[in-house]
């Protein structure tokens, strides 16, 4: 069987048709599906229960098969999900309610483990296992939606995984949860986040609905992003600037950057000095992330080495950034006590787990 949300459009309306029933069937089918959350094709009580049956045979709705999660005390929430194959992912929800506008943004997952090895993230540890279906990628958002009780305002795909190393089923989704048809969401509210796979960055510029981009920096130094980020070893930092420049040039969205601050390593005003230049090319701003641990998962030398800078100096980081026009903001550490911040997805709790294996 098949999932009904990995197949495109056209594919559900060959189905149909073939089996004698008018194409119209194909958007009522979705719409149960995307908008009413049907998880059983006997809740579609507008198609004819022939076809229900039909559907039944052929698809499933629902790639989750369990879920487990754990609350912070800042009120984020660390979702592990179990799909039906067995694998298991994390998404993490996180709240924010300050000031005049509420948001409620789902850090997304793309892949089961990731192949990229970032010295800072817990993720890589894991390998990776294999990319995410359109469904499962979906379905991450669905479900936290019904266990939350209310509506995501905000999608980022910075969960486990590279996301443009599977790009073809990031497109897809993206292309349903920005389709008029089912109001899922704006494009100004989803952000694809990127270790700097450059060519795809170019790929990812063209498509109809464009989303915000934002890029893994973490240093202006080859060397030291090298080591911090293997990837670096294969796209050099002039690609990467020039990828986000035409991203910036073709969609006129401002470009993200995130920044990781390590004491002693990237914390100084020469880092400061470059950024700021690198940063300045086209619109955009810098996210400044504090580091946290990942101590839970097997380090090499150099990844033992790694401290969070104090955060005096990333106030004086974040200050001399905005001094030379680059916008500039630190990001919160939401989810740390139970290891669900930034870098830190790879299964810590492993009581969570335990049935899942």
């Amino acid at each position: 069987m098949q999932c009904i949300k990995d197949i495109s459009f056209s594919e559900l309306e060959n189905f149909i048709v073939e089996r004698g029933y008018d194409k119209f069937r194909a958007k009522q089918i979705l719409h149960g599906v995307f908008v009413n959350r049907a998880t059983d094709f006997e809740q579609i009580s507008t198609l004819p229960k022939q076809l229900r049956r039909e559907l039944s045979e052929k698809f499933y709705i629902n790639n989750i098969k369990n879920c487990k999660y754990q609350t912070s005390q800042d009120g984020t929430v660390k979702f592990l999900f179990q799909l039906r194959n067995g694998s298991a992912i994390e998404s993490v929800f996180i709240p924010w309610d300050k000031g005049l506008k509420e948001r409620k943004t789902l850090c997304v997952s793309s892949q089961v483990g990731c192949a990229l090895g970032c010295s800072f993230c817990a993720t890589g540890k894991l390998g990776l296992k294999r990319n995410l279906t359109v469904g499962e990628i979906l379905d991450q958002i669905f479900e936290c939606e019904r266990i939350i009780g209310s509506k995501l305002t905000n999608i980022v795909f910075m969960g486990m995984g590279e996301p443009l190393q599977n790009f073809q089923n990031l497109l897809k989704a993206l292309s349903i949860l920005t389709d008029e048809n089912w109001k899922l969401f704006s494009r100004k509210n989803i952000t694809v986040s990127t270790s700097g796979v450059v060519p795809k960055i170019y790929e990812l510029a063209k498509i109809e609905r464009p989303v915000k981009l934002a890029i893994s920096l973490h240093s202006t130094d080859e060397e030291l992003r090298s080591q911090l980020m293997p990837i670096a070893r294969k796209w050099k930092l002039k690609e990467l600037r020039d990828a986000a420049i035409f991203y910036y040039r073709t969609t006129k969205i401002p470009i993200t950057y995130e920044f990781i601050l390590f004491d002693g390593l990237n914390d100084g005003e020469e880092e400061v000095r470059r950024l700021a230049k690198f940063a300045r090319a086209v619109p955009s701003k810098v996210n400044i992330i504090p580091f946290h641990r990942i101590d839970f998962v097997p380090l090499n030398e150099f990844e033992r080495t790694l401290r969070p800078a104090r955060f005096d100096k990333i106030l004086k980081f974040k200050e001399m950034l905005r001094s030379q026009g680059v916008p500039t903001f630190i990001r919160s550490s939401s989810g740390y006590d139970i290891n669900g911040a930034c870098g830190q997805l790879a299964f810590a709790n492993y009581e969570l787990i335990e049935n899942f294996q």
